[in-house]
């Protein structure tokens, strides 16, 4: 498997809404660290509402007619920032890049749809997601949401025209 051979693409119809909830339901059950305090289960009960248009929006990673990977952002009490969020890819499918091609495109949603910043949160334990994000030009800042746990990172970065178009 090659990240070549993968197709990056918006969501468009019920069916993708129907696999980026196929993927949320399985990192919700394999990945999903600390799903107590997780706001995945009041996404689920309303996929559209958290991540449709105009203030959200959904990628897929497509191989063939897979759906292998899903990023999304929604907005947040801020109206410039958007949260990127539900970064998921398949086991099968990470250490190839796909993860940073998946913020990537996340990213240029966010600005197409009139965002200027975009912040996230992880755990402070993620090693692997946290490298990757702040080479993607994250960094530490001010809790933007309220959570329970202290544990938890937030970052974020500008968007700016290269985000639009690369």
């Amino acid at each position: 498997m090659s990240t070549t051979a993968i197709d990056l693409r918006a969501l468009a119809s019920a069916a993708d809404w129907a696999a980026f909830e196929a993927l949320l339901r399985r990192y919700a059950a394999t990945d999903l660290d600390q799903p107590a305090t997780s706001s995945i289960w009041n996404d689920l009960a309303d996929l559209p509402a958290r991540y449709g248009a105009p203030t959200g929006g959904v990628v897929l990673a497509w191989s063939g007619a897979e759906a292998v990977g899903c990023g999304a952002f929604a907005a947040t009490r801020e109206t410039s920032l958007c949260e990127v969020k539900r970064f998921y890819l398949l086991p099968a499918w990470r250490g190839r890049g796909l993860g940073r091609a998946l913020v990537n495109a996340v990213l240029r949603q966010a600005r197409a749809a009139g965002y200027a910043r975009a912040g996230l949160s992880t755990w402070n334990h993620n090693e692997s997601g946290l490298a990757l994000y702040r080479a993607l030009g994250f960094a530490t800042v001010p809790p933007f949401k309220t959570h329970p746990n202290p544990d938890l990172v937030y970052l974020g970065r500008a968007l700016d025209a290269e985000d639009a178009t690369a």
